[in-house]
């Protein structure tokens, strides 16, 4: 699907106020309701508008630590990432899990109660799983920016 003006009009309103209204949506965009909801319709159906969600801080809903996992896989175990990947996909503190290039097979942002449960997490859950060889966990001492905006479309 290629973006015209009007698309990238409506996704750049929508990431920054996804509450408006289909009315209100369309009269900041100066489109027709019709026409507006068209074009919603049209790029969720593109895949290019995937969801609408609130945005929580985790630390007001207690957790209060968050930290990067950086994860080594043991490649001599056949379908090693894709046994990770499901395991990993069943974890409610893993927010984002990323594979990457580099010394690390794998890159996860995790949330935990505390440190006491982070430790729990880390030893009892994630270093088990079979296909884990090594692991590193850097903790979040404070976050400078958390854009989950995308610039401007």
């Amino acid at each position: 699907m290629t973006l015209d003006a009007q698309d990238r009009r409506l996704l750049n309103l929508l990431q920054t106020e996804g509450r408006l209204s289909m009315v209100e949506l369309a009269r900041r965009a100066n489109l027709s309701e019709t026409t507006c909801l068209r074009r919603v319709r049209s790029l969720e159906a593109a895949g290019i508008l995937t969801g609408y969600r609130a945005e929580i801080d985790p630390v007001a809903a207690g957790f209060h630590v968050t930290a990067f996992i950086q994860v080594s896989l043991d490649q001599r175990v056949e379908a090693a990432s894709d046994v990770f990947k499901q395991a990993v996909e069943r974890e409610d503190w893993v927010l984002e899990c990323y594979s990457v290039a580099g010394t690390y097979d794998h890159l996860l942002k995790v949330i935990a109660p505390d440190n006491q449960a982070l430790a729990q997490f880390v030893l009892k859950r994630l270093a088990t799983y079979e296909s884990v060889r090594d692991f590193q966990t850097v903790f979040v001492l404070d976050t400078v920016k958390c854009q989950r905006v995308v610039p401007s479309i």
